[in-house]
């Protein structure tokens, strides 16, 4: 859970704030300033509070809302992000995390499980994003190339005016007044967003010719990540604030991207945003109190679900379900001890079944029609690990995991089994114990997560159909 809930928290502000920081760059008197400002608030800030909202549309119709409220009080966070998501029927559905983190302690609530919370450890972390060699890299190129688009910048597309205690900086580009070095600096930052944040596979659909079709994608935003082979700058109209020490205190207004798909089809991103950074030095974190959000640990609220034969099923019909169950894990390597707490309830997703063994967690969720959409173990070694790139794993590990998989699903979900058309391998996991793991993804159809174990034993770990986020 450490890096596959808290990985995902900020993301989008992550590709606001480089994509401004790209436009911002293009900034004549204020280019060391704003650049500086953005790069200072991302990696060495110790103490601030940012909020904020955004809104995403494809070629004029909304597919997506961001809420964020981020804190940072030295090594204890607040991470609460709200994704809204339109229907077809009107309605909205919401989606969202709220991570506390207190040294290396992490607490997580999704909105998926309301009323509960869950527990994990990770790194330390002081800053808004940990910095790595590949980020140095990029944002010491960012100002490089900040210099470099100086002169080519058409006048008065940059204003700036002296406010109390600090500055407003106005920024309008559009079309052609665009320098062609600062959308190469746009698509560099993108591939680096879309495949460490997104999972995306940036680099596999500009090489390879089996990608998917946009509508195949079960939303938009992985069609997006997964597909665009270019992301062309069409223009900016954002306002930025700095308090009297430099420091970015704002940033609101609208930009204009053109995705070209892997076959040529070119579609229109808008994003409206208005962010606010303030409390620099005096933000604050409570330590986590589960009766400050009325919640309770996520296991204990699976045993008080189970019981003996959950409602809407008869006594035969839950033994069928357990029976069913046991049969699984064994068959995957997890045995089931003879003491081995039983439970289960109904719910939308469908059959939930918990089996609980000495110190370690199962759970399976099953189809009405008996095909299995997730296998969880939650007490797995990975689930505390740090992830690596999956490009260097061993290539008879990839082919070996990806073999077990596929036996897998063709035996608990056969209509999957049959969209099963490519995996994407995501990330290679080294636990304290000397255990290896890969994990895999299926953007399309079913959008399908695996986490395979591949030493000292190849196990199926963890697999879930997601469907829509």
């Amino acid at each position: 859970m450490k890096r596959h809930l808290k990985k995902l928290i900020l993301p989008v502000a992550l590709a606001l704030c480089v994509i401004l920081a790209v436009s911002a760059a293009l900034a004549e008197s204020t280019l060391n300033g704003l650049w500086k400002s953005g790069c200072d608030l991302l990696f060495h800030t110790h103490n601030v509070t940012v909020k904020g909202e955004a809104s995403f549309s494809l070629d004029g119709e909304k597919f997506k809302t961001m809420q964020l409220d981020y804190v940072q009080d030295g090594y204890r966070s607040y991470y609460g992000l709200k994704l809204l998501t339109p229907r077809e029927d009107g309605s909205q559905r919401e989606t969202g995390w709220t991570i506390i983190a207190d040294q290396e302690d992490i607490t997580v609530m999704e909105a998926f499980y309301p009323g509960t919370y869950r527990t994990a450890t990770d790194a330390a972390q002081n800053t808004l994003l940990r910095r790595t060699v590949h980020l140095d890299a990029l944002t010491e190129l960012g100002g490089l190339l900040a210099a470099q688009l100086e002169p080519m910048l058409p006048e008065g597309a940059v204003t700036e005016e002296n406010t109390d205690g600090g500055a407003a900086v106005h920024i309008a580009l559009k079309g052609d007044q665009i320098p062609a070095l600062a959308v190469s600096a746009l698509n560099t930052a993108a591939g680096y967003l879309c495949n460490r944040w997104f999972s995306g596979g940036y680099d596999r659909a500009v090489i390879e010719d089996d990608s998917f079709a946009f509508d195949q994608y079960i939303t938009v935003t992985q069609a997006l990540t997964d597909g665009t082979v270019q992301w062309k700058l069409q223009g900016v109209d954002a306002d930025l604030s700095l308090d009297s020490q430099g420091r970015l205190t704002g940033a609101r207004g609208e930009m204009q991207v053109q995705s070209v798909y892997w076959d040529g089809a070119a579609r229109e991103v808008a994003v409206q945003f208005d962010f606010t950074v303030s409390d620099y030095g005096t933000s604050r974190v409570k330590p986590f109190d589960p009766a400050d959000y009325g919640v309770q640990l996520f296991w204990d609220w699976i045993r008080e679900q189970a019981g003996e034969d959950p409602e809407g099923l008869d006594e035969d019909a839950w033994d069928e379900w357990i029976g069913q169950t046991v049969s699984l894990l064994e068959d995957q390597g997890f045995p089931v001890h003879p003491d081995a707490s039983l439970g289960g309830w109904i719910s939308e997703e469908g059959v939930n079944v918990n089996i609980t063994n000495v110190g370690e967690d199962y759970l399976c969720t099953y189809a009405e029609d008996g095909r299995l959409l997730s296998l969880q173990n939650m007490t797995a070694l990975w689930l505390q690990s740090e992830e690596e790139p999956a490009a260097d794993a061993d290539a008879e590990a990839l082919q070996s995991a990806e073999a077990l998989i596929r036996a897998f699903i063709a035996k608990v979900n056969p209509p999957l089994a049959e969209k099963l058309d490519s995996l994407t391998p995501q990330s290679a996991i080294a636990a304290e114990d000397g255990s290896r793991y890969l994990t895999f993804r299926n953007m399309a159809q079913d959008d399908a997560h695996f986490v395979v174990r591949i030493e000292p034993s190849l196990r199926l770990e963890y697999y879930a159909v997601i469907g829509e986020e």
